[in-house]
């Protein structure tokens, strides 16, 4: 038995360590939605491009142009930009507070995926600063085949900066094959409490399908990295646009394409159904 004094202290300490503050998880919930939701533009711009021969498939910047142009757009895209600001403060949550794994978070796996979540968060921020400046009225053609090549081109002029965009696709390449181990594994629903839904094993095949389509789509953007470091030229460096766009040439491309989006749209619809069902809970 505790002291009455002892007993308050374990209580509170409890209380603290199991749970985080209600609007902190609903900031969680809103960015893993407007996560999904870029996924399913992304997944659904691509697979309007693999029908058609003559469109070219959009990255996550080219979303959220066509987004912008749509009836009720510039809404729209507000209320996308205040979700992935959310997703972005959730990262930041997750990297510098790991709440999730508080026993173990200074150990050296914990502090890779922390550095993980911030770089996840920062890669988020620019789509929020891209969605800010088109509801200002600044946005531009999106791209980003040319944007991609000249942000590689002026990180390859640095001291060292080939073998940086060198290590930097090796690690979006063995990111994309995680994929393929996520959709193997359980550790997709980890967090996820699915007994007490008729969902679970749509759920279950949306994440399967979702992530063999992101180890696709991740695996090509670091391999086209590691190629631009190789050669020492920015201009075959890619990001999303660049991957599916170089899918649509392959052989059966239209097919493979086709495919590919279909998984973005699934992983998009993971994220956002199983929402309801995510422990946000802290360790």
């Amino acid at each position: 038995m505790y002291p009455t004094g002892d007993h308050n202290c374990h209580v509170l300490t409890k209380v603290r360590s199991q749970g985080l503050s209600s609007w902190l998880r609903w900031v969680g919930h809103c960015g893993y939605v407007s996560e999904g939701v870029v996924y399913v533009l992304i997944g659904t711009f691509a697979l309007v491009a693999a029908l058609e021969p003559s469109q070219r498939p959009n990255g996550s910047k080219g979303a959220l142009a066509k987004l912008a142009a749509a009836p009720f757009g510039d809404a729209l895209l507000a209320l996308l930009a205040l979700g992935l600001t959310a997703f972005v403060l959730w990262q930041v949550v997750l990297g510098v507070l790991d709440p999730a794994h508080r026993r173990e978070r200074r150990t050296i796996k914990r502090w890779a995926v922390r550095l993980g979540y911030l770089l996840n968060g920062a890669l988020h921020a620019i789509l929020v600063g891209e969605a800010t400046w088109r509801l200002l009225g600044f946005g531009g053609a999106a791209d980003e085949g040319r944007s991609q090549a000249a942000w590689t081109g002026r990180a390859m002029a640095l001291p060292l900066g080939r073998w940086i965009i060198g290590a930097t696709g090796v690690g979006i390449a063995l990111f994309g094959l995680f994929q393929f181990y996520r959709a193997a594994s359980r550790n997709k629903t980890e967090r996820i409490d699915l007994t007490h839904t008729r969902l679970r094993g749509i759920i279950i095949a949306l994440g399967i399908v979702g992530f063999l389509a992101r180890g696709v789509l991740f695996g090509v953007i670091g391999a086209f990295l590691i190629d631009a470091a190789r050669r020492y030229d920015a201009a075959n460096a890619t990001g999303i646009a660049g991957a599916l766009s170089a899918l649509k040439r392959q052989e059966y491309g239209h097919w493979l394409l086709g495919s590919v989006a279909a998984g973005l749209i699934s992983y998009g619809f993971f994220q956002i159904i199983k929402e309801p069902y995510r422990n946000l809970r802290a360790k």
